[in-house]
This record gives structure tokens, sequence and C-alpha cells, in this order.
């Protein structure tokens, strides 16, 4: 929530978050005492183990170029463009968002653990949002913050980030693919129709929730019964510190973020290191009511998110993990359910569903194997609806069906050919 240009140096918060970190480490399991001791170090020598830790987790950023979108509340949204080497004709740009308490890197961390990245070798001029308070994004103001809430993200930040990418590439449309809360902006921007929302070509859901009650009982809801602490803990300073050792000893928290099978250690470590961001007051209070009340209410009470739904025509695909104790199928498959759309998908990502392995919350990016399991899917999805519609001719159709029909042709003869044992026509 804070800025590069104004960060928080209170010697009081930065003691408060100490203490708190230790608190949290004597509280993970038998081990605790020695995590807490290695901690106390880090927390003490952190300026001394800075340069290290940035040599070993430190990642580039993998974009072309950054960009800012102005809004109307004088913010500068961070956009880090992919241009693609060899552009696919038709191609509308995709704007991709990320999800709560991390920047851009949190999508689009490296070359082995990024979408976007993905996307861009596959020809799609890709934007990476850092959204308001993360990454490179900044306020005009002297002071380089201002509170805000979920709302205020809808209302200014997507208007302005759409406008941007639209006037930068001249297409007359976007694909918006959101990971958890940055799905969840697209649900609540077309479903208000704020400006610009209706130049969504496409939406991508990844672990976008649509409700959030059913964390409350979990660890998240008891942590946002308290959101003051946002105030006495600093996210980001807390998860550089202990960047070295997460994933080394795994606790409890860790083990509702992700699973450790798909996502490395190592991934995670970078992660913690140069993604994780602190999160607004304003935005911590909003999702603690959420959470409280069973509904997803502006703030002030007018419009219900869960409405949003019966507003959303455009093709939509929800991909949802098996394991994934943030946003659960169940609250996936509720939004699924709900939306108007026609065009609408469900993909589970877990072993039942054909899934070599049960993917979470974080490995729905950030997983070794979603270049495989995942990526391909929203391509595949991309392709057949991310795409800009040209007119064409009663003779370009006509060539297309018959393109058509000679490669299913083509298809069902290689196919006869391997039935009968014959696999190296394929080759020939």
């Amino acid at each position: 929530m804070f800025t590069g240009r104004n960060k928080r140096k209170n010697p009081l918060y930065i003691a408060s978050s100490i203490l708190i970190i230790i608190g949290l480490a004597l509280l993970t399991g038998s081990v605790a005492i020695i995590a807490a001791a290695i901690l106390v170090i880090l927390v003490l020598f952190y300026p001394f183990f800075l340069f290290l830790w940035e040599q070993i987790y430190g990642v580039e950023d993998l974009a072309d170029q950054v960009f800012h979108a102005h809004t109307d509340d004088a913010w500068n949204i961070a956009l880090h463009f992919h241009r693609p080497a060899y552009p696919r004709p038709g191609a509308l740009p995709v704007l991709l968002c990320h999800g709560l308490a991390v920047n851009k890197y949190g999508v689009d961390l490296d070359r082995g653990h990024s979408l976007a990245y993905y996307l861009r070798q596959n020809g799609f001029p890709v934007f990476v949002i850092s959204l308001r308070g993360t990454g490179k994004s900044y306020h005009a103001s002297r002071y380089g913050y201002r509170d805000f809430c979920f709302d205020d993200i809808v209302e200014y930040d997507v208007p302005a980030v759409i406008k941007k990418v639209r006037d930068l590439t001249g297409a007359p449309r976007i694909n918006w693919i959101g990971h958890s809360m940055g799905a969840m902006i697209a649900y609540a921007a077309i479903g208000r129709r704020v400006p610009e929302s209706d130049r969504i070509h496409c939406l991508v859901s990844l672990g976008g929730p649509g409700r959030i009650d059913h964390a409350r009982s979990s660890i998240w809801a008891q942590a946002l019964k308290y959101p003051w602490m946002g105030q006495l803990l600093d996210l980001k300073f807390g998860a550089q510190v202990v960047s070295p050792v997460t994933g080394r000893i795994i606790s409890p928290i860790e083990e509702l973020v992700y699973n450790k099978e798909i996502v490395s250690s190592t991934t995670i470590r970078r992660l913690m290191k140069n993604g994780i961001e602190n999160i607004a007051p304003g935005l911590l209070k909003q999702f603690a009511a959420w959470m409280r009340t069973g509904r997803e209410f502006s703030q002030d009470g007018v419009y219900d998110y869960r409405s949003s739904f019966e507003n959303i025509t455009i093709p939509v695909l929800y991909i949802a993990g098996a394991r994934d104790h943030v946003a659960p199928v169940e609250s996936i498959r509720f939004a699924y359910n709900r939306t108007a759309s026609k065009d609408k998908t469900m993909l589970v990502m877990g072993r039942e569903d054909g899934v070599p392995f049960d993917y979470c919350h974080t490995g729905l990016v950030l997983a070794d194997r979603a270049l495989m399991d995942v990526f391909p899917r929203v391509l595949e999805f991309l392709n057949r609806y991310g795409m800009e519609r040209r007119k064409r001719s009663l003779i370009q159709k006509w060539r297309s069906k018959l393109r058509l029909k000679k490669e299913r042709r083509s298809l069902r003869g290689r196919r006869n050919w391997q039935e009968r044992g014959v696999s190296d026509v394929i080759s020939a």
C-alpha cells in the first residue's frame, strides 16, 4: 500500500512488526523456538542481509516497457507490457491482474512462472497490472499514499487501465485475466457497468471466488477479525525478512496457501522477497465486513456485488484448484452458476479431473507444472474467444470451411493408421 517513493520508517512500527513476526513463529509448531531465534537474527541483521537476499532471490522484470494509467483520483497504475516478437493477427491485448497482498510478481515472476510470458510467446500482447498501492504504481500527492477500498479499485483503476491499453494499442476491446481478487475486480466492474467495462471481450478467472463468506471459519476470518493489525504489521517487510526460511520449515499457514508438491520452495522464497505487498486499511476492513456479514456490498451499502454475475454475458473461463483453501471450488462454482453468459466453462485442476496434481491457490499461476496444466487451457480459450472479430467475405468463409474439412479428413486418416499400429505415419 506504499510506493517506493515514500516507505514507512517509524521505528515503533518496525518494532511492532518484529514482535508480531516472532509471536507468529512461536505458534507454528515443534520447531517454534528455533524458528523464532532465526527470525530474530534475520530481523536484527536484515540491513546486512539485504544485498545477499537480492542476489539470491531477486527477480528481473520480464516486461519490455512500463506504462502508467492515470486515474481520476490521482493514482498512476503501472502496466508492465510484454510485447510479442511475432504478434498473432487479430489477437486482442490481454490485461493480467494479480490478487490481494501481492504486486505484479504474483502472476509474472520469472520465465518459468509467468502466464504473461507464456501468452507473449504465443503472439498475445500482455499488460500486467500492479494495482494501486503495489509495485511501481504511485499516487500523485506529496506523500504518495491515500487509503482506499475495493470500490475505488473497481471505479477508478479499471476504467483507467482499459482506456490506457486501448489508446496504446488501438484495439477496440481487451481480454481480462484475473487471479483471485484480480478476477473479482472484473466481476464487479462488469456488473456495475463502470466506464470501459463494456470493452472487456472475454474473461478468465483463475481462482476468483464469487463469494468469500466460505472463509468465515478459517484462519483468514480469525485474522480479519482484527483489521487494526494491518496498521501494526508491515506485511511487505515481514515477508522479505522471512523469505530465506520460507518453505524450509512448513508452517500451518503455508500449508493453507500453497501445495509444496507443485509449488517449489524456491519459487515461494522469490515471491516473498519480491511480490508481497501491504494491504490498505480500507480494503482490509471491507473484506473483513464481507466475511463477517456474508454479503459483498459496496462500502456505501448500495451495490450488492453478488448481483454482478447477472450482467456478465461475455465468454468466461473459470479455473479452480482442487486443493485451493483460499478460493475453494464451491466459491468458484457459485460464480459460474450465476454468470449469465451462454459461453461459460469451468475447469477444476485436480486428480479427479485428470490433472496429475491437486492445484492450490498460488499454484494456479506459480506452480512448476502450470506451463503444462493451466496456461494451455487459458491460451486455448483466448484462441477461441480472445480474437478480434473480422468480417470475412463469402469466398473467405468458403475457403475456411474447405480447409477445415481437409484438416479433419487428414486427422481422421492418421487416427486410422495409428489404430493399425503404424504410428510413424504422423512423422512422414
